[in-house]
């Protein structure tokens, strides 16, 4: 027990030799600098205070009088343009200013005065090329400034770019149209020209479309319901009609627009020689507008598609059953749709069904939606005695349904049916 309490004494005396070692080598540095407080001397009763101390009750202050944005509306490409945004010091210190980085190379901030006193103002230059093959143009470049609440200002350009031409719409897309009825198409045709033209031949480029189609083409003066176009020299209105007679399918064409230089309305009396100075003095050539035309010609009676419904290339469409199970659905609804201007006169009947034994049809009473009537057609499927596989592995191994009309110009539909049922 004496020996125990002997190293208890003697490790407390260790203990106590070690601190005193550690506190003097440790405990306490003398800095460089002076004594440091590791408790600090700011709390909550003097915080404010002591940040006042340090707060400056001037500073300066920025004012963009006319904003930081710049919509310059039409440009041309490679076209060169300039805007000088005007930067104000309204505060009680002097500004400091300086200009940074830009988006684009194409784009240079330059600036009037590096340092605004008080009540002082300076402009930023903003010039730029447009070098873009968009129809818009957006750039923009920075400002660095010593006001505490804006040390960044970002300048920023916008317009539109124009070409020789500019189109209203861009692509003119129909959609879908019934074969038995005329299809018409506008389009607004915008010149950004240095030189007058006038409209020349239109047509479409495939030539069996031109067959069916009439043309109209009506000068006019861009205003400011044209919005952006308003800045364009001349405008031109071309509207075609699509009489009946196209085949049903995809239509995709140009429109085409010729433009020719306006002649010089003074008769000298010698059109050679007008002719030759003209080649002379570098005449514009004539100059070739393609307007992209989109849309499908329809029967009057097609299907509303569904995410099982589909056409087919060449006419018809197929309905995808798949390989049901003993258990899954029979039936399914889909509808056939009627356009045009028969559609509320045209009655529907139900032709051929096959295979018989296993499809069951029912066409419904239309029912009129706008421009079109509906006329629901519900399928049921019956399983007989053996298996039957109708999914089309082989060419025209499906099953279908013939939907007819009483009208001689709308051909009857053709449903194919893509199934395979169990026995029973």
């Amino acid at each position: 027990m004496k020996i125990f309490i002997a190293c208890l004494v003697f490790a407390a005396i260790g203990v106590a030799v070690a601190l005193t070692i550690n506190e003097g080598r440790y405990g306490h540095y003398e800095p460089t600098f002076g004594p440091i407080s590791y408790r600090g001397d700011v709390d909550a009763s003097n915080a404010m205070a002591t940040l006042e101390e340090g707060w400056s009750e001037t500073f300066a202050k920025i004012e963009l009088p006319d904003g930081n944005s710049h919509d310059f509306g039409v440009m041309r490409p490679d076209e060169k343009g300039e805007h000088q945004f005007v930067v104000k010091n309204v505060g009680d210190a002097p500004l400091v200013l300086k200009v940074g980085a830009s988006t684009c190379k194409c784009t240079v901030g330059e600036l009037g005065d590096e340092m605004l006193e008080p009540g002082e103002q300076t402009e930023v230059t903003m010039s730029w090329t447009v070098t873009t093959n968009k129809n818009t143009f957006g750039q923009s470049a920075e400002l660095r400034t010593n006001d505490p609440a804006q040390v960044a200002i970002r300048f920023e350009i916008t317009g539109s770019v124009v070409r020789d031409v500019r189109l209203f719409p861009e692509e003119i897309t129909f959609g879908e149209v019934a074969a038995g009825d005329d299809i018409d198409l506008d389009v607004s045709v915008f010149t950004f020209m240095d030189h007058p033209v006038t409209a020349g031949e239109v047509k479409f480029s495939d030539e069996t479309i031109n067959e069916f189609a009439d043309f109209e083409v009506e000068p006019f003066e861009p205003s400011e319901q044209d919005g952006v176009n308003e800045a364009a020299d001349q405008g031109f209105r071309v509207h075609a009609t699509l009489h009946p007679g196209l085949k049903q399918g995809p239509v995709t064409s140009n429109l085409v627009l010729t433009l020719l230089p306006q002649e010089d309305n003074a008769d000298n009396g010698d059109s050679e020689g007008d002719e030759a100075s003209a080649e002379n003095d570098g005449a514009p050539d004539k100059l070739t507008v393609y307007i992209p035309v989109n849309g499908r010609i329809v029967g009057a009676m097609s299907l509303l598609p569904n995410s099982r419904l589909r056409g087919v290339s060449g006419g018809g469409y197929v309905f995808d059953f798949g390989i049901l199970g003993k258990d899954d659905p029979l039936t399914a609804k889909v509808f056939v749709r009627l356009k045009g201007d028969s559609q509320s006169s045209t009655k529907l009947s139900l032709g051929e069904v096959s295979p018989a034994e296993h499809v069951q049809a029912t066409l419904g009473e239309p029912v009129g939606k706008g421009s079109m009537t509906l006329s629901p057609l519900e399928i049921k499927l019956k399983p007989g005695a053996t298996a039957i596989d109708r999914m089309g592995m082989n060419r025209g191994d499906y099953g279908f349904i013939m939907i007819e009309s009483d009208d001689p110009k709308t051909p009857a539909l053709k449903l194919m049916l893509k199934f395979a049922l169990p026995a029973q």
